[in-house]
């Protein structure tokens, strides 16, 4: 009862307490709402500073910008100077053969009882195939229908055998003749006449083919002589008719004799002198004709000093024409010949010191540079003037079996004989263009400064950055170093020299023989 009565009595006068509660919620509502005003005030305001303290960094000076966007210093990039043989070398690959390789290009096309010749060589039948066995009077091809054959002998065929001309070769070939059961007559050891010229037409016979012939030239030489020791027999012949007819008057129609007057005289010396003239025509025919019919074309034979002999390889086909080698041969001992790439050819020369290596068996073998061939296009069609051989002659070229890329033969001679058990294996070569005789000093190509006036340096950079010029003499240049021998100054192995200049925190030293930009100065 007396709480009831507390909670109805009116406060400050008032009939009872509602009033007064509601007095104090409208106060607290009005001091919270203050409150949330000034905490939105302050964030406000603390988020108007943040932004024009991020404002302020934002604007720049040009000279900040200018010093901000500055590439950082450069620093030198340099490499140690090394102390090791240097050697520039070629590497090929390269297939040991049986026997030395002799290259067939055909250059010309000769005239025969069956053509006139000439023209552009072009492969008009094959008739061997790689590895196939090759013995005399074999024939390997027929280019634009003539033969190219095979004989056995160790002078190499290198001109025309014609005749009226003598040799060793035509005694090499007169012999084969004889051997093959060919008589050459009485014609004299090396000397190619009438007897040879029926014996080269049997041997072409047996091969079944037209004989080659000299050609139009001679031909019309003789033409020419005939024609001529006509006419003076004609000459002879007028002038003893002459002689013969009777005098006018004289009914007897006996002449007079000689120096029985001055008409008879002349007569008689023209006579003999047309007689003289006639027997030199004679001669000329005779020496025309010596000169004239079968002979022995250079495009159609081969000697070969050891048979039977092996194709190689093949490298055109029917309807190529004749700019390369079209086939190749191996005879006698064993041989290594290695494939060059076109764009090494001009640094390899005759002489150059050579390693052979085989893989298979590890064995590693001297040998030099024994001659460098002309460039061959496997299927033909060399690029042009690279075939300069132009018969079917001996040599260092060889065809490139199945190698499809053009190349440029290179024959390799043994320091001392090839083991036979070599044969067949392809190894590797390698030919060495220029090499110092032990370890020298040798520093990066980039490194090498020229000065105006002829002086080749290094730059030596010390621990604290400070570059010390030292004058060099720079020798062989292999894998881009350069052998350099100091001649103003003292230069160490290990010691840095400038190779270039690089950004800072790019990293200290410089691979050797890199592209940098700038160089040593």
């Amino acid at each position: 009862m007396l709480r009831n009565l507390r909670r109805t009595r009116p406060a400050d006068g008032g009939e009872d307490g509602t009033d007064d509660d509601a007095d104090r919620r409208a106060r607290g509502d009005a001091t919270r709402r203050r409150r949330r005003m000034v905490v939105v005030i302050a964030l406000g305001a603390a988020v108007a500073s943040a932004a024009g303290l991020g404002a302020s960094t934002l604007v720049k000076s040009p000279e900040q910008v200018a010093a901000d966007t500055k590439p950082p210093a450069a620093s030198p990039l340099t490499a140690p100077v090394v102390q090791r043989v240097l050697a520039n070398t070629t590497v090929l690959r390269g297939v040991f053969s049986a026997g030395q390789t002799y290259a067939v290009q055909p250059a010309t096309v000769a005239a025969s009882t069956g053509g006139p010749g000439g023209g552009t060589p072009i492969v008009s039948a094959l008739k061997v195939a790689a590895g196939d066995r090759v013995d005399g009077k074999t024939v390997l091809a027929e280019v634009s229908g003539r033969p190219v054959f095979v004989l056995p002998g160790s002078i190499p065929a290198y001109r025309d055998m014609q005749p009226g001309e003598s040799g060793d070769d035509i005694a090499q070939l007169q012999s084969v003749l004889k051997d093959l059961g060919i008589s050459t007559g009485g014609d004299t050891k090396g000397s190619f006449g009438a007897g040879t010229k029926a014996a080269v037409t049997k041997l072409y016979q047996q091969l079944g083919y037209g004989v080659p012939v000299t050609g139009e030239t001679t031909a019309a030489a003789v033409r020419a002589a005939q024609q001529a020791v006509q006419q003076q027999e004609q000459a002879v012949q007028d002038l003893q008719s002459r002689r013969a007819a009777p005098e006018p008057g004289d009914a007897s129609g006996t002449p007079k004799a000689d120096g029985g007057g001055t008409g008879g005289g002349d007569s008689a010396t023209q006579l003999a002198r047309a007689k003289g003239l006639l027997d030199q025509k004679r001669q000329e025919l005779a020496q025309a004709q010596a000169k004239d019919g079968p002979q022995v074309p250079l495009s159609e034979l081969l000697f070969l000093p050891s048979l039977p002999a092996r194709v190689h390889a093949v490298s055109a086909k029917v309807g190529d024409k004749v700019t390369a080698p079209i086939l190749s041969l191996t005879a006698g001992g064993l041989g290594l010949t290695g494939h060059l790439l076109p764009s090494d050819a001009p640094l390899v020369k005759q002489g150059m010191k050579v390693t052979v290596l085989s893989e298979s068996s590890g064995v590693q073998l001297s040998a030099t540079v024994g001659g460098v061939g002309t460039l061959v296009t496997p299927g033909g069609n060399a690029a042009p003037g690279a075939g300069t051989a132009g018969q079917a002659g001996q040599g260092t070229d060889a065809a490139g079996g199945a190698r499809q890329d053009p190349y440029v033969p290179v024959s390799i001679t043994p320091d001392e004989p090839w083991n036979p058990a070599l044969e067949g294996q392809d190894v590797r070569i390698t030919i060495v263009e220029a090499a110092t005789s032990g370890e020298v000093l040798a520093v990066p190509a980039s490194a090498i400064s020229s000065s105006v006036d002829g002086r080749t340096t290094v730059t030596v950079v010390a621990a604290d950055g400070s570059r010390r010029p030292v004058e060099v003499t720079a020798g062989v240049v292999a894998d881009n170093y350069v052998q350099v021998t100091a001649k103003n100054g003292d230069l160490r192995p290990g010691d840095p020299v400038l190779v270039g200049v690089g950004q800072a925190g790019a990293g200290g030293g410089a691979a050797p023989g890199g592209g940098f930009q700038g160089g040593a100065g």
